[in-house]
């Protein structure tokens, strides 16, 4: 592999199982990728959600100036200032957005019947600001739930499939392992790229994505136009050994 200037992960079934915290040597492996490069970690995962599970070891790094949290579909950012999470940008959605993206989610349940015979642990429709997710199974999941609730994600793709043309006006992709996410037009991991690419001055082609999510419709999948190097994960455990590999490919390599 060759060193990139900066490194991009997925978090929920990238870095970690979905909605958990990334096991500590996960989290070790990428204090030691901060020391040698900008580190983004770009989620479906609202910011709140993030913070109360694993941000506290990421924070008292002296090197977390280099982390950017590129949040809820990359619709917001943010980066450590001082001894407080900073606000980058955010784009909120409206009342009028929510009424439209609520009634076409009910109208595509509907039609496609998706949800006959699936179990629901919690709230389906969660509102995080600038995106609506709408989670099949509910949230919070207990622990122990796979992708084999949903082989080659048939149930999750018809709804995808049926909700994404009645929503044009907005970003409609599968997040996570169970839900699809919903945000403003061309608000999404691609825009989180170029905004980051911008941002450090690095050509999105000097830099590594990595997330299980690049398949059509997948949310991973919107950053391969921008021209960003991309590597296919499984899980948390071939992503940790991404990481070692990337860290081996850049072991002279020191943050500037």
């Amino acid at each position: 592999m060759e060193c990139p200037r900066a490194a991009l992960f997925d978090l929920d079934d990238t870095l970690a199982p979905t909605l958990q915290a990334p096991e500590p040597v996960v989290t070790q492996r990428l204090l030691e990728l901060l020391a040698k490069m900008p580190v983004c970690i770009m989620t479906g995962r609202d910011f709140p959600r993030i913070q109360e599970s694993f941000l506290g070891e990421l924070a008292s790094s002296p090197d977390v100036k280099h982390l950017y949290l590129l949040v809820s579909g990359a619709s917001q950012g943010y980066r450590r200032n001082g001894k407080e999470w900073e606000q980058l940008y955010t784009f909120d959605l409206g009342e009028d957005d929510r009424r439209a993206i609520r009634a076409a989610i009910e109208e595509s349940v509907r039609e496609t019947a998706v949800l006959e015979g699936l179990p629901c642990y919690g709230e389906r429709y969660v509102d995080k600001g600038s995106m609506i997710s709408y989670a099949m199974l509910g949230v919070p999941l207990p622990r122990g739930i796979t992708r084999e609730w949903d082989p080659g994600n048939a149930k999750r793709g018809a709804l995808w499939k049926n909700l994404a043309p009645r929503l044009p006006q907005f970003d409609v992709v599968m997040g996570g392992m169970t839900a699809i996410d919903i945000a403003r037009k061309g608000i999404n991991k691609a825009y989180g790229v170029k905004w980051l690419s911008e941002r450090l001055g690095i050509p999105a082609g000097d830099m590594l994505y990595v997330g299980d999510a690049l398949y059509e419709g997948g949310n991973d999948a919107a950053v391969i136009p921008t021209g960003i190097r991309t590597r296919a994960t499984s899980g948390p455990q071939e992503t940790l050994s991404i990481i070692n590999e990337i860290l081996g490919s850049c072991a002279d390599k020191k943050t500037g």
